[in-house]
């Protein structure tokens, strides 16, 4: 399942067919057109983001879940 993340009505990121993403979830971020990297979801002060990119804005990355 691949797909832009968007920030949904509870605050967690989601794909547009509402599959969503929470703390401790595995998830790999699209960073360039051949590079995908594997992270976790985490949370804190009020809101996510990714373990091993911290300052990087969640919302509109190129996303797959992990299996």
């Amino acid at each position: 399942m691949i797909g832009l993340l968007t920030k949904n009505s509870q605050g967690r990121y989601a794909f547009y067919n509402g599959f969503y993403f929470t703390a401790g979830d595995a998830i790999e971020i699209k960073l360039d057109i051949n590079h995908w990297v594997q992270t976790i979801i985490k949370y804190k002060d009020e809101d996510y983001y990714l373990k091993d990119f911290p300052n990087l804005k969640i919302e509109g990355l190129t996303a797959r879940k992990v299996v």
